[in-house]
């Protein structure tokens, strides 16, 4: 039997989690409510890090984030946004982790499969005594994503150097990289995927295995939601989000960049735009 087959990413019928979990309720989702929070959720816990600068609407927006197949996950207790994190497709803004780690990134694009990050994770400041619960939640989340997606996919992950070991126990990944400067702060690359995770988590060796192995082999998972829609964000929400940051700048290189080398694929996304805004 198939991973993908064997567990569905989130059915409707609700079933038993562990008891110290059941307060956490997770969304996968890419409707822009729901990422609004998330982005909200990111913003702090980066400006509270000193990786970014605070902004006036209090969300972070990234290119990245723009990338087609891209997809947040919005943990809530008793309702409220307290973790976050993405599960970024490759694509025509590349990754975040480009910034220190393009080589390595490079090098698994040169690769058969596709490419993913797990990024942006973010606990908020008053939650922080559940971060480990709320973490692991969060990488489940992610984890059934990429396996019902690509199981074979590569899924970097850009962390600090202390909690390199911590990510390798409960995701079973490796390090593909040295030390490195990201956002100002030493990072290293970590690598792994949809199917070693299975192969990780399926041993079972210790509590954080087997947590981890009821998360992402449970076939009716009560605390996780899909609500993607598979829709475009609303425009005027995601305007004020890229007038505000860097992003619009990094939109008009990439637009620069496809007039010099691939001006017909640029005219088919102006031709879709126009199709679009006319409707």
């Amino acid at each position: 039997m198939s991973p993908t087959s064997a567990m569905p990413l989130a059915p409707a019928a609700p079933a038993a989690a562990p008891d110290e979990l059941l307060e956490i309720d997770v969304v996968l989702t890419d409707r822009a409510e729901d990422v609004d929070e998330a982005l909200e959720v990111i913003h702090d816990g980066f400006v509270e890090a000193g990786y970014m600068a605070p902004r006036r609407s209090g969300r972070r927006m990234h290119a990245s984030y723009l990338n087609p197949g891209t997809a947040f996950v919005l943990a809530r207790m008793d309702g409220r946004a307290v973790g976050a994190c993405a599960l970024i497709a490759d694509g025509p803004f590349g990754l975040p982790s480009d910034r220190a780690f393009a080589e390595e990134n490079d090098a698994l694009r040169a690769r058969a499969g596709r490419l993913f990050e797990g990024g942006s994770l973010s606990v908020r400041g008053d939650a922080r005594r559940h971060t480990r619960r709320i973490m692991m939640r969060l990488a489940a989340a992610i984890s059934r994503l990429t396996i019902v997606t690509d199981p074979t996919a590569h899924v970097v992950i850009a962390v600090t150097p202390e909690s390199a070991r911590f990510y390798g126990a409960m995701l079973g990944t490796c390090e593909i990289s040295g030390v490195r400067p990201l956002y100002e702060a030493p990072a290293v690359l970590l690598r792994t995927s949809g199917t070693e995770i299975l192969e990780h988590t399926a041993q079972r060796a210790t509590s954080l295995q087997r947590t981890m192995d009821a998360l992402v082999t449970e076939t009716q998972p009560s605390w996780l939601r899909d609500r993607r829609s598979h829709r475009p964000y609303p425009a005027p929400w995601l305007g004020e989000l890229l007038d505000e940051g860097p992003v619009v700048d990094t939109l008009a290189a990439q637009v620069e960049l496809l007039a010099l080398r691939h001006p017909d694929v640029l005219a088919r996304i102006l031709g879709r735009a126009g199709t679009r805004a006319a409707a």
